[in-house]
């Protein structure tokens, strides 16, 4: 269901970017679905290891070792397509001092006002990057707060943020809000509901029961969500987030093992990250190459062509890249924590203490 939101992400991107006809209308309630499993697989992974002691820091470390080396690359990428814009049209002031500034502030996962001028985005580098940046923050939120969070004040965390996801949608006519820089701030509001149900879901759900045989199949509405054409308004974003994506998380959940569909589910599940992170910079530099060159009759093919080239980037870039780097990242660090351990052992372990004359 992560790899699916991440396509829906793709092609709500390309279908805006290259001016196409049609667009999935609501694909930007992914980032919520987002939210909502990150509170599911979060607790799962981490729940009984801060129950052990992990501890705050603990859990940054590994978390900003999972997210970092993509969101790296990602700000690589759209450095890269600025310097090449600031070059090839210097008549749209782009100065490389702004570039830099935006691209140091989006590297620390904060946002940044600097090129303004230009895009009015809060993560303008790799805009992606804003939901993660919320998303880091609620992480550590739930790591700080962990012995706090029993399952009865989680529920009133989540009819808390079942409030604020009305809030921001009614007000604002919708919750396609919080890339902006002014309305960054809306992402907390969006953040709160989905993650605290994840994390309740994971810890109340059993395994199995009587939709066991049915959770595949909850990768079809999730597809119909965010596919949907515009309707619906405001209303249509709350009860997808605060109803029907809890349903589908929680159907999903419970689906058996099934030999031909799992490798297909792990795919996606494994593209899904690097697909979301990686894929603006390609989609706004061929776009805009498109509009320079008065290519727009090709606009479907290139459009196509792009989501099909970035899938392959997104796939080559986890298996080459990602997974390899994170390999040795954990290996250095349990290096050094095996080291520092040794160097804290008490001194009669090292070395016989001194006899009394």
């Amino acid at each position: 269901m992560r790899g699916v939101a991440a396509l829906a992400v793709l092609a709500f991107h390309s279908c805006e970017y290259f001016m196409l006809g049609y667009s999935p209308a609501h694909a930007y309630l992914a980032v919520d679905f987002f939210f909502l499993l990150s509170g599911f697989v979060i607790a799962h992974a981490y729940d009984s290891r801060l129950a052990r002691g992990m501890g705050v820091w603990g859990f940054l470390r590994v978390r900003l070792l999972r997210l970092y080396p993509l969101v790296a690359l990602g700000l690589v990428l759209g450095t890269a397509v600025y310097l090449a814009v600031a070059l090839a049209q210097p008549g749209l002031g782009i100065k490389v001092s702004a570039i830099l500034k935006a691209v140091l502030a989006n590297a620390m996962l904060f946002p940044s006002s600097a090129l303004l001028s230009v895009r009015p985005w809060a993560f303008p580098v790799d805009t992606p990057l804003w939901s993660l940046s919320i998303e880091l923050w609620v992480n550590l939120l739930y790591a700080g707060a962990f012995i706090w969070l029993t399952r009865y004040r989680l529920m009133a965390v989540c009819v808390l943020g079942a409030g604020l996801v009305a809030y921001v949608a009614l007000g604002h006519g919708g919750l396609n809000v919080g890339y902006s820089w002014g309305d960054f701030y809306l992402g907390g509001g969006r953040v709160l509901f989905p993650f605290a149900v994840g994390v309740l879901m994971r810890r109340t759900l059993g395994s199995g029961g009587p939709l066991h045989g049915w959770g595949h199949w909850a990768v079809v509405p999730l597809l119909l969500v965010l596919g949907a054409p515009a309707f619906g308004g405001a209303w249509y974003d709350v009860v997808a987030v605060v109803l029907v994506f809890p349903l589908l998380v929680g159907v999903g959940a419970a689906a058996a093992p099934r030999a031909r569909l799992d490798p297909i589910w792990r795919w996606l599940g494994e593209l899904s990250y690097p697909l979301y992170v990686l894929h603006y910079p390609f989609v706004v530099a061929v776009a805009n190459l498109m509009k320079m060159r008065h290519l727009q009759a090709w606009a479907p093919e290139l459009a196509l062509a792009t989501m099909g080239g970035v899938i392959v980037v997104a796939w080559g870039a986890s298996r080459l890249y990602d997974i390899p780097l994170r390999r040795w990242l954990g290996r250095r660090m349990r290096s050094a924590s095996m080291q520092a351990g040794a160097g804290a052992r008490p001194l009669s372990r090292q070395q016989p203490p001194p006899q009394r004359r």
